[in-house]
């Protein structure tokens, strides 16, 4: 079970963070694309995982394998300098790929096998385990700290996957199902402070990139470790489905951003959650079709789990289309003005 002190270890975790982040300095300030109020810290990430660090010091939860803590601590690093410096995007998707090497060869969890996707039985990915899963690291990881825009959105998106996961870790008996749910867990106690009212004994808090990366990066991890070998409760393909949002949001930005002319990296207004907002939904109504949207998408793509992968690969491009069409189409008129508190925190 996921163990009983991860709330008030994790609320504790937080408030320590942001009181250092606020003293040393990192701190996300307005702009003029930054609507929120005041400094508002950038340490959710470094709370989780030291939360993390806190019970798997104490024997209450095991990660996947022996390796995976420390890989994450690195990862988190990077994302610290990023916040602190910002890191060049460029340079940002070649050390996370990097990260994704790192994880087929020094904590061992790797996509060796993408199931039965072109109607002819299970392909074995051989030479290409190592690039591909390397790949999934670089494009999640990227995903996950592109629709970091508005209050919430990249915690939810973090924990929709998690929390399918956890659950069917937990129905076939999975030792590691307790390290899974803590996460899940500790992302619903960030959302409380990141979503709450911002009070002096109780502050607003940002994932920041560290966050967003580092999480990104143990849901990457997650998703290949559930996928493959005797660990299986869901297909591979299945995880596609299961990242819906973050994933088609960055491959049709990056796609209309190159069709404009832009480099795919150029950060701008393309975003989903841009769309929305434009359209005249609040950051909370915008947030709320989101989830929906990733809820939605997960039940359908764990019911295609009784069809053949291929089916679903070919329903789940099919929907990307589908995706890349509508944000295309011209805004209609809005129906009121934008939330003046939507914060656009991106630096891609």
């Amino acid at each position: 079970m996921v163990p009983p002190l991860t709330i008030p270890i994790t609320v504790l975790c937080l408030l320590i963070a942001a009181a250092a982040a606020r003293r040393a300095g990192l701190v996300d300030h307005p702009d003029e694309r930054k609507q929120h109020k005041g400094q508002v810290p950038l340490c959710g990430g470094v709370a989780i995982l030291a939360s993390v660090a806190v019970f798997y010091s104490l024997g209450e939860i095991q990660p996947y394998t022996p390796n995976l803590l420390p890989l994450t601590a690195v990862v988190l690093s990077m994302g610290l300098i990023d916040d602190w410096r910002h890191i060049r995007p460029g340079w940002r998707l070649v050390l996370e790929y990097l990260f994704g090497i790192a994880l087929v060869t020094y904590a061992g969890i790797a996509i060796s096998n993408v199931g039965n996707l072109l109607g002819m039985g299970d392909i074995p990915l051989l030479i290409m385990t190592i690039p591909l899963t390397a790949l999934s690291v670089a494009g999640l990881c990227n995903a996950y700290n592109m629709i970091d825009g508005i209050d919430g959105l990249a915690a939810t998106t973090l924990m929709l996957p998690l929390a399918v996961l956890w659950w069917l870790s937990s129905q076939a008996g999975s030792a590691h199902a307790d390290f899974t749910g803590s996460l899940v867990l500790m992302l619903a106690v960030f959302l409380c402070f990141n979503l709450g009212p911002d009070w002096k004994w109780w502050p607003r808090i940002f994932l920041g990139d560290a966050g967003s990366i580092t999480i990104g990066f143990l849901v990457t991890a997650s998703l290949v470790f559930y996928s493959q070998g005797e660990n299986t409760v869901i297909a591979p393909v299945t995880a596609l489905w299961l990242v819906t949002v973050p994933l088609m949001d960055m491959l049709a930005t990056m796609l209309l951003r190159v069709r404009a002319g832009h480099s795919p990296m150029q950060a701008d207004r393309r975003h989903l959650h841009h769309r929305l907002l434009d359209m005249g939904f609040s950051s909370r109504a915008t947030l709320c079709l989101l989830v929906a949207y990733g809820v939605v998408c997960a039940a359908v793509g764990l019911l295609l789990e009784a069809l053949p992968a291929y089916l679903s690969l070919l329903l789940y491009f099919v929907l990307f289309l589908a995706h890349c069409y509508w944000v295309t189409q011209p805004i209609r008129p809005q129906r009121s003005k934008p939330a003046r508190h939507a914060i656009d925190s991106e630096r891609r």
